[in-house]
């Protein structure tokens, strides 16, 4: 009775939809059974991998990190520009506020540092603020104006926006 020889199957032979490694050598048939009856297994022959074809890979994956890291830093300072432009705005805005400029006025805050954009700020507070009324009050600063003082220029005004 002839004796049956089972051959072992490759890791992807015997996992379903396996993948061979591409370290493993190829199976190689065994060498003939000596007289005596034994079977040794042969060497398996190592591969030698493709190392131009390894080279040029690398050679690749190394220039499409290089471009990425290019787009990276110009995205970068593309950010930081955006930054410094926010943080410049966010003074002007600051300091218009402490100078309790109106809006329209506030969009015209200039300066490049902070003390130059306090100073544009001042001088748009000093012309932007409404004047008091000198005279106003009667014979002390403290006491009432007069309620009919400057009545009829009121009503001039109202009636022909002069």
């Amino acid at each position: 009775m002839p004796e049956q020889q089972t051959e072992t199957p490759t890791p992807a032979e015997a996992i379903p939809g396996g993948v061979v490694n591409p370290a493993t050598p190829p199976a190689t048939p065994e060498a003939p059974a000596p007289e005596g009856g034994e079977q040794t297994p042969a060497a398996p022959v190592p591969v030698e991998p493709d190392y131009k074809v390894l080279y040029e890979r690398l050679n690749a994956d190394l220039d499409a990190t290089r471009e990425r890291s290019t787009e990276a830093g110009v995205e970068a300072d593309e950010l930081r520009a955006q930054v410094a432009q926010l943080q410049e705005q966010g003074l002007r805005d600051r300091i218009a506020a402490e100078y309790a400029l109106p809006p329209v006025l506030a969009a015209l805050v200039q300066g490049g540092d902070e003390a130059a954009v306090r100073k544009h700020a001042e001088a748009l507070a000093a012309v932007a603020a409404p004047k008091p009324l000198l005279g106003a009050g009667g014979l002390t600063p403290h006491s009432e104006p007069d309620p009919y003082k400057g009545l009829a220029e009121k009503l001039r005004q109202r009636r022909y926006g002069i």
